[in-house]
């Protein structure tokens, strides 16, 4: 017999943002929707683990759900909560579950082009172990899965066009917590505290250019000391030509972790000072390109070096930026990279940084490629915008493409990152390909991993009512103190057709398979299954 099961109650820190969301921005609201809907899923699925010999279970889920936006002229924002209560026909314990994600933001001018305020949040469900990434769900191997709450609001404050000196000022306030981490008892129960403020040149300094910045972070984690850390920088311009300038620059990055829980031996000074002068050049107010020569301080080392800066756009559709420089653990890149046409478009993008599981729950990367409604999950839903600076219409967000291969863990990270997304867009075909990798070095128990992932989306429009997706990824994550690998292929196939206006049916197939090192370890699950949604 199917049980129901109430959303669970929220704390204290959801109800505020959320009362927040919508009082008093929902005074200035000019379009409030409610949409509420329900799914109602049959799985037939059969799994084989190891040596052992395949079962066959049957499963259905039941999934209300209420997406919720709003937009006006001084405010705007957006609420999905949805709870899915999982029942299956197996002799496993613990196999019947619900889950209550939610996820919500809003932006409130409180002073037009000056002051403003944004809160956003989420509560999902995310694989402990990335191991188990791509092959545990809310159906399969449920129980690898730990319930994640990141919560943040940020004040903003700038000068609105200044004629000789602009400020901007950012402060933050964050809190994650997890009911389970990596090798852990303890839960994972963070708070995060930033600032940053910039002092730049306004638009009547036409010989003098500077930009001076100052970034704090404050992570404190309940299982290890606080990872605090401050970035400071200055750049100045002295223009002696009209395209050219000559420049200063300085930088100091500090870290206050306790050295005595970094593991790892060539890790132990996280600190560095760096300082140079050199040109730069600039044609125009979108490019230019800094070459300078640094000094760089790190404990009782010291090294020279080259360093390279430069923001370019060939054209209103291409833009590069690019930054060589130096830090701890040697040579340091950041870069980005974006190509847009009318049907296809292109964005690559790579940094580094000392981060943790919580400042990362945070910022989850988001891509402009595709704009999809507020709670959509299928791929078929999006659409790529044709215009080049498009600008979100009321109950739009942009499809997210982070791919987010962390342990669930307290520790401190040192991770590197890049991707390169593809879009297209034509008629009734949409597509697109991410690829991802991930090197993250867990500084305190001295571990890295690497992870790389490649996801192929197709959906084409059959007719009026009825569409067809492809969605296909394979995951490879390489761990460097072990001998252990772990390689995941997932094929989803599935047709969607709309049966009325409010009412549709989808059919889909699931293949996954994990290859490891230990024949134990692997994994083989297909699974069908059927779908009715209905909006109210």
């Amino acid at each position: 017999m199917m049980r129901t099961t109430a959303f669970s109650k929220p704390n204290k820190l959801v109800i505020a943002i959320s009362v927040a969301c919508w009082f008093p921005g929902g005074l200035y609201a000019a379009d409030l929707k409610f949409l509420p809907s329900i799914s109602t899923t049959g799985y037939v699925y059969d799994t084989k683990t190891g040596n052992e010999p395949s079962t066959g279970t049957e499963a259905v889920s039941v999934s209300p759900k209420l997406v919720s936006y709003f937009a006006g002229k001084r405010a705007s924002g957006s609420l999905v909560l949805e709870n899915t209560t999982v029942e299956q026909k197996s002799s496993e314990p613990n196999t019947d579950k619900s889950f209550t994600e939610l996820s919500y933001s809003s932006g409130i001018s409180i002073i037009e082009d000056v002051l403003s305020l944004s809160l956003a949040g989420s509560q999902n469900y995310r694989v402990i172990d990335t191991s188990q990434s791509y092959i545990s769900d809310k159906v399969l191997s449920s129980g690898a899965l730990s319930k994640v709450s990141s919560h943040n609001a940020q004040l903003s404050f700038v000068t609105p066009n200044p004629r000789y000196i602009g400020m901007a000022v950012q402060s933050g306030y964050s809190k994650t917590k997890s009911n389970e981490t990596l090798g852990s008892l303890t839960n994972l129960n963070s708070e995060g505290y930033t600032a940053s403020a910039q002092i730049y040149q306004g638009r009547r300094l036409q010989s003098l250019s500077f930009l001076l910045s100052s970034q704090f972070s404050d992570t404190k984690r309940e299982s290890t000391s606080d990872l605090t850390s401050t970035l400071t920088s200055a750049n100045i311009g002295f223009k002696f030509t009209d395209d050219y300038s000559l420049i200063v620059t300085a930088t100091d990055r500090k870290y206050d972790i306790d050295e005595n829980s970094i593991t790892t031996a060539n890790r132990q000074n996280l600190d560095t000072t760096s300082y140079g002068a050199g040109i730069r050049w600039q044609p125009s107010d979108d490019r230019f390109i800094d070459v300078t020569y640094n000094n760089l301080d790190e404990g009782d080392n010291n090294s020279r070096y080259v360093g390279l800066n430069t923001q370019w756009a060939f054209s209103k559709r291409t833009f590069l930026g690019f930054t060589y420089d130096k830090n701890f653990y040697g040579d340091a890149y950041d870069m980005d990279f974006a190509y847009k046409l009318k049907s296809f478009k292109t964005q690559a993008s790579y940094s580094e940084s000392v981060t943790s599981y919580s400042r990362l729950s945070i910022v989850e990367g988001t891509s402009s490629l595709f704009v999809c409604p507020i709670g959509s999950t299928e791929f078929a839903e999006c659409f790529q915008p044709t215009s080049i600076e498009y600008v979100l219409q009321a109950g739009e967000e942009f499809r997210s493409l982070n791919s987010f291969t962390t342990d669930i863990t307290d520790e401190t990270l040192f991770r590197k990152s890049g991707q390169i997304s593809f879009g297209f867009n034509k008629r009734r075909l949409s597509a697109s390909l991410n690829l991802n990798y991930n090197r993250t070095e867990y500084l305190e128990s001295a571990r890295e991993q690497d992870s790389r992932v490649a996801t192929l989306n197709i959906a084409y429009q059959l007719g009026r009512r009825n569409d067809i997706s492809l969605t296909t990824s394979y995951s490879t994550i390489d761990y460097s103190d072990t001998d252990r690998q772990n390689d995941v292929l997932n094929i989803r196939a599935s047709f969607t057709r709309a049966l009325s206006r409010d009412m549709k049916l989808t059919v889909s197939a699931r293949y996954v398979d994990r290859e490891t090192e230990d024949d134990s370890r692997d994994i083989t699950d297909s699974r069908l299954t059927a779908s009715l949604n209905y909006r109210f």
